[in-house]
């Protein structure tokens, strides 16, 4: 519902709270995490992404258990070797695919996603699905 003393507090959201929202819907089809370990676990559509589609998703899963307090927002960085190491894929194959993603920085060798660019990584990942956020006063679709 549409607040009417006041259209703009209808622009108020909590941007955690879409951030996360927009996480889960990203991921919920090609990966869980193990309420023990904070590992993941890879669900049959993530084996059908290419190599720099399943780094983005990793990415975005290492931003996912930062959120989840599982790692401190420091260790949210990954080496390119720990990369390959966690993804199963050649060095220089994640070197490359790595180059061509415009949402990971990369700081002192340490590859992330920075919360600003997660809308980008979601755009790259191509996930095309709308979801809604809910508040008491109103639903909004985001894209």
């Amino acid at each position: 519902m549409i607040s009417k003393e006041d259209p703009l507090k209808n622009l108020y959201v909590d941007k955690d709270e879409v951030d996360r929202l927009r996480l889960f819907v990203s991921l919920k089809n090609f990966l869980a995490i193990d309420k023990g370990t904070a590992s993941p676990v890879f669900l049959e559509e993530y084996f059908e992404l290419d190599n720099k589609n399943k780094i983005i998703v990793y990415m975005l899963y290492r931003r996912a258990i930062a959120a989840l307090g599982r790692i401190s927002s420091d260790e949210i960085g990954i080496s390119i070797r720990d990369l390959s190491s966690e993804l199963n894929m050649d060095f220089h194959e994640v070197k490359k695919n790595l180059k061509g993603i415009d949402s990971v920085t990369n700081d002192r060798g340490r590859y992330f996603i920075p919360a600003d660019n997660l809308e980008m990584a979601v755009k790259e990942l191509g996930h095309k699905a709308d979801i809604y956020y809910s508040t008491e006063k109103n639903t909004r679709r985001i894209r």
